[in-house]
């Protein structure tokens, strides 16, 4: 008896030592090594992109031009990526007419009727909710915070918190998870999985990994919007998901939303092989704000950028400005309060009359006297619930 229970134990460990191990191994961090440096290149080696990070056949990538790739091979640290031609991105003519949120409404309806999951929330939804957190918590940007990496919580935190008061900024509600994922080794995306499940009960419109790339020439990133020195950010979206193609659609909406308002911020969509804990949510993904040798004061002018972008995309433009909202709830409040103060008023009245129909009831019952005064006491104890007519026998305070 002793012999088989301790097999049957033996057996229980070894399979829930497999089913740890392959867990591992599926949420591990497929993006490779971050000091790994990949150049794609096309067919007549002309340079296409850098990626810090591993580079896969069959990886995907739409070029700032929104012109398709796909990776063919890889030979060594270089990936050859033929062309497969012009990708069609989501049409956001919307943003140029005075009824752009109802072109919205529209888009989302249809969608939902195709059957595909919209990106933006419910119309009929008032909130607005979008979550963030960091999985390579240590990520820096050498000019700014003299290295690339800072056990903690590197630079990048700045840049997150820049994000999250600019989307505020322009009302939406923001939960910054700032639990660190250290070590930044192959299980970091397996401990971020933990922060993104715990920020999911709160059921976001999106969920954001915010990252900065670690490729070393700064001007791959570099960029100047509406006269501002700036970032370029690039988008991630994992291919070994159920969510990519909708998590492919996302990332294309932001671009295309991008694109129109502020020309050259979204630098590219990366497609790659790895997971990114994309498969959670269908309105997951990875934001890239710039690379380590950039210095971080570029990084936060584009985070209000990025802001704009990603709020819009979602909830469709803004009609009027945060201080207006705020102005109306100020007003909303006010009114709140006065209609309160009305109600008071209205119920003070209405005990008023309840008190004296009682009195008179009693005059007439009773004639007068110490008895009129109990029989309006119990009178108005009755019709207040006890509220007022003083305390009902046997409810004296011990």
């Amino acid at each position: 008896m002793k012999t088989k229970l301790l097999r049957l134990m033996l057996s229980f460990s070894l399979a829930l030592t497999l089913y740890i191990a392959c867990s591992m191994d599926a949420y591990a961090d497929d993006w490779g090594d971050d000091h790994e440096l990949f150049t794609a290149v096309d067919a007549s080696g002309t340079l296409l992109f850098s990626f810090s990070g591993a580079v896969s056949e069959g990886d995907e990538y739409i070029s700032g031009d929104n012109i398709l790739y796909r990776i063919a091979t890889v030979n060594g640290s270089t990936a050859i990526a033929e062309r497969i031609g012009e990708e069609t991105m989501p049409d956001v003519s919307w943003l140029d007419t005075g009824e752009a949120q109802a072109v919205f409404a529209q888009e989302e309806s249809a969608s939902e009727s195709d059957g595909a999951l919209p990106v933006a929330s419910d119309s009929t939804d008032t909130k607005k909710l979008i979550a963030m957190y960091v999985t390579h918590s240590d990520e820096s940007y050498v000019p700014s915070d003299g290295t690339e990496s800072i056990e903690g919580q590197g630079g990048i935190y700045d840049v997150a918190r820049e994000f999250r008061d600019a989307l505020q900024a322009q009302g939406v509600d923001v939960i910054l998870d700032e639990s660190t994922h250290l070590p930044h080794d192959s299980g970091a995306y397996r401990r971020s999985r933990q922060t993104a499940e715990r920020l999911l009960q709160k059921q976001p419109d999106a969920i954001i990994d915010i990252h900065r790339d670690g490729i070393p020439d700064a001007s791959e990133y570099t960029c100047t919007i509406h006269g501002e020195n700036a970032s370029q950010v690039r988008l991630l979206v994992g291919r070994g998901n159920q969510n990519s193609e909708v998590n492919r659609e996302f990332a294309k909406q932001i671009k295309a939303v991008a694109d129109k308002q502020y020309p050259g911020l979204v630098k590219d969509i990366f497609i790659g092989k790895g997971n990114y804990n994309q498969d959670l949510s269908p309105n997951a993904i990875l934001l890239e704000f710039g690379t380590h040798t950039i210095s971080k004061e570029r990084v936060l002018n584009s985070t209000d950028l990025m802001a704009n972008v990603v709020s819009t995309t979602l909830y469709g433009p803004q009609t009027g400005s945060a201080k207006s909202s705020e102005s109306a709830a100020s007003t909303a409040n006010a009114d709140t309060k006065g209609e309160t103060k009305g109600s008071v008023s209205g119920i003070a009245i209405m005990i008023a009359v309840v008190v004296v129909g009682v009195a008179i009831f009693a005059l007439v019952q009773t004639g007068g006297g110490k008895a009129m005064k109990k029989k309006i006491g119990s009178g108005v104890r009755e019709m207040t619930g006890g509220l007022f007519g003083g305390r009902r026998p046997g409810n004296d305070a011990t």
